[in-house]
């Protein structure tokens, strides 16, 4: 059994001693996972969002996923009632305003956290929100002026409860 805490710990695995837990709040606040085509980057990313969702309720963690390589790694976690959002790299104008709505919600999040009079998304009953790429690299080719949001996210994310995990081929850039 977990003991609570103002982080997202999920075990993602087992080793040699045990579970492998992984909390993106306190091991983070954010995570890239790298690795060439065929070595499991998808299945890591749905493995950890799963875990996540199963030892955490959507009144603590939301979910936006976004997958740039075809659309379909994220087909198995649409039904959870975290997921906020799957944006795909399938519909150009929908992945757009999709993204942008994270800039959106920057802002709300501010206000939010200002209007309580709290610096830190922890002394707030706002849930985490984990916005999870499947093929960052690619996003950044097809939209290089998400740089920036994603950028103003990392900088950002950490008291506004915003968190990234990031999978890609290619860890650099």
């Amino acid at each position: 059994l977990m003991e609570p805490s103002n982080g997202l710990p999920a075990s993602i695995g087992a080793t040699a001693a045990g579970a492998a837990i992984v909390d993106i709040v306190e091991d983070g606040p954010h995570a890239i996972v790298t690795g060439t085509t065929g070595t499991g980057k998808s299945e890591l990313l749905v493995t950890w969002v799963t875990a996540i969702a199963a030892a955490h309720g959507p009144d603590r963690v939301n979910f936006v996923l976004a997958d740039f390589k075809g659309g379909t790694a994220f087909d198995p976690l649409r039904s959870l009632r975290h997921v906020a959002a799957v944006i795909t790299d399938l519909d150009e104008d929908e992945a757009r305003r999709g993204v942008s709505s994270l800039r959106a919600e920057l802002r709300r999040r501010e206000g939010v956290l200002a209007a309580a009079g709290v610096r830190d998304v922890a002394a707030s009953s706002m849930p985490r929100l984990v916005v999870v790429v499947d093929e960052f690299a690619a996003l950044l080719q097809d939209h290089p002026d998400l740089g920036a949001l994603f950028t103003d996210i990392a900088a950002r994310g950490r008291a506004l409860g915003m968190h990234l995990i990031l999978g890609t081929q290619r860890a650099s850039g």
